[in-house]
């Protein structure tokens, strides 16, 4: 039944606007008393809205979803490091409403929950294939339960307790078309009986058949089509068909698929339809509206394998529309899908704690409206003075900038300024951009020796032109005061202007920020002034360290 489209699955999503602070908080309790760590939407000091609490120790590795106060409220999933997972509505804590289960031995739950356990009306369906459809109370079957045996020749329609058949009701085997109608305890048949209640075994038109191809059990039509109440087991395509049919056709029901499918809902003539279950062993679990048998509508769908969550609207299978998803790294992005990438305004947290928001196309960031650090300061994504982006600039490069890379670029035209660049080194678009810039400014760091922030300012065949826009950089550059968290005092830039010289392929004047601290002592600012083999002239800054220091 799956029809998502994974275009982009690990792409940036966002939203129009970020409702609330975003932050990291260390050592948060949940409902259970256990710790964890969480990175999301904040009020008032708690988890509240929408993150992601990862687990340091025992088997949750991690729940992705709503928070009030600190405990899972709203829509949520959490994984376990078994496999399981549990998902649906949760209400302080636990889950409450509406909800799947899928446990370390493979048994999926699909149905209502109460205080965390099953409680309510559900669908079971075990790991060899078998099924009890039915009633449920204090985490056990209780009430009229269906029940398919592994083998797919046997069910039965029979009263429950405490998850043991000790009732009224009807069995049938269809290897040796025996009808059973009694009373059982504890599991066991003890006498013959007659139930006080209606069911598809006993209708007036029942049939049972076993063959080589494959077992029917229900009512028929005239001409032999299923309806009502029925069960078809295909032998062939190793699939057992179980629920309400009209002229043969499954309308609301079960598919349980031999290769580790399992499907729950409505169908029509197309395909699924309404709110539907699709799940498939180590791969994916989706709940949520079908039509024209792809989902459509408000989704919930997971990657069983990367752990990874998308809540959501979706059309005709495709991400589509307002969205939070979790990513396998623990970061979280809310905002715009279009046609299956994230496209639009939105923002992403980080499981560090930052907060990169804006407007996106494609899963990239084109304009940053902020960057909040995990430290919590809020960095404009655009600057608005060449001292402020600068400064900021700075401000970043202890870190790697690290709060101002964005994505890996594949762009690395500008690499030949400095001869000794490693080839190795990544090249990162930069999330802010100095103003007046002609490209989009880059990041190259290999995270050792190498860690430089790159501004183009101009590329002309004017020389005049270039050497005008040199000497105004140099100008602002012996200007500015550099101030920040690690520089509390402010202080100037040291360096011995250059002239610019056409003549020469390139004119280099380096500065140097001297300060108390160690953390600047091989930091530099290179303004150049370069001529490539077609006189084309370039105009950058380069802040940062290479490895000659």
């Amino acid at each position: 039944m799956k029809q998502l489209l994974f275009l982009v699955f690990a792409a940036i999503t966002g939203s129009a606007v970020i409702a609330q602070t975003t932050k990291r908080l260390e050592k948060q309790t949940d409902a259970w008393g256990l710790t964890y760590t969480y990175t999301g939407e904040v009020k008032n000091g708690k988890p509240n809205g929408m993150g992601i609490a990862k687990y340091a120790s025992g088997n949750v590795v991690k729940y992705a979803g709503g928070f009030v106060n600190g405990f899972y409220t709203g829509r949520g999933t959490m994984f376990f490091d078994n496999g399981a997972f549990l998902t649906g509505n949760w209400s302080n804590g636990k889950l409450n409403g509406k909800g799947a289960n899928l446990t370390a031995d493979g048994t999926l739950y699909a149905g209502d929950f109460s205080d965390g356990i099953k409680n309510g009306r559900g669908t079971l369906i075990y790991k060899d294939n078998s099924f009890v459809k039915g009633g449920y109370k204090d985490d056990k079957m209780n009430g009229r339960c269906i029940n398919l045996w592994t083998d797919g020749n046997i069910i039965s329609d029979i009263f429950y307790s405490d998850d043991k058949r000790n009732g009224l009701g009807y069995q049938y085997e269809a290897k040796s078309k025996t009808t059973y109608a009694g009373e059982w305890k504890d599991d066991k048949w003890v006498q013959s009986a007659s139930p006080n209640f209606t069911s598809f075994i006993k209708a007036p038109d029942f049939i049972g058949e076993m063959n080589s191809s494959h077992v029917l059990i229900g009512s028929t039509t005239a001409k032999g089509f299923l309806k009502d109440t029925a069960y078809y087991y295909d032998l062939d395509k190793h699939r057992r068909y179980f629920g309400y049919y009209e002229n043969g056709n499954l309308k609301d029901g079960l598919i349980i698929r031999d290769d580790s499918t399992r499907f729950i809902g409505k169908l029509d003539a197309v395909g699924a339809i309404g709110y539907c279950y699709d799940f498939k062993f180590n791969n994916y679990y989706s709940e949520g509206n079908y039509k024209d048998d792809h989902l459509d509508g408000d989704i919930t769908d997971i990657d069983l394998v990367k752990k990874s969550v998308y809540y959501g609207n979706a059309i005709q299978g495709v991400f589509t529309g307002k969205a939070y998803f979790f990513n396998d790294k623990n970061t979280m992005y809310a905002g715009d899908y279009l046609q299956g990438k994230f496209t639009g305004t939105g923002f992403r947290v980080e499981s560090t704690g930052r907060n990169v928001a804006g407007t996106w196309k494609d899963g990239e960031a084109v304009k940053v409206t902020s960057i909040t650090t995990a430290a919590g300061e809020v960095i404009p994504g655009s600057p608005k003075t060449f001292q402020e982006a600068l400064n900021f600039v700075i401000k970043t490069y202890p870190d790697n900038f690290d709060d101002i890379s964005g994505s890996l670029s594949d762009d690395d035209s500008w690499l030949d300024a400095f001869s000794d660049t490693d080839d190795y080194n990544d090249i990162y678009n930069s999330l802010i951009t100095f103003p007046g810039t002609t490209d989009a400014d880059k990041i190259e760091t290999d995270f050792d020796e190498n860690n430089f922030y790159v501004a183009e300012f101009l590329s002309t065949k004017d020389g005049e032109k270039a050497k005008v826009k040199y000497n105004e950089l140099a100008k602002q550059l012996t200007a500015a005061a550099i101030a920040n968290t690690i520089i509390k005092k402010p202080v100037k830039l040291k360096g011995t202007i250059k002239p610019a010289n056409l003549s020469e392929d390139k004119t280099e004047t380096q500065f140097d920020l001297l300060t108390d601290g160690g953390e600047y002592d091989k930091f530099h600012v290179w303004l150049i002034l370069e001529k490539d083999t077609d006189d084309y002239y370039t105009v950058m800054l380069k802040i940062g360290q290479r490895k000659e220091d």
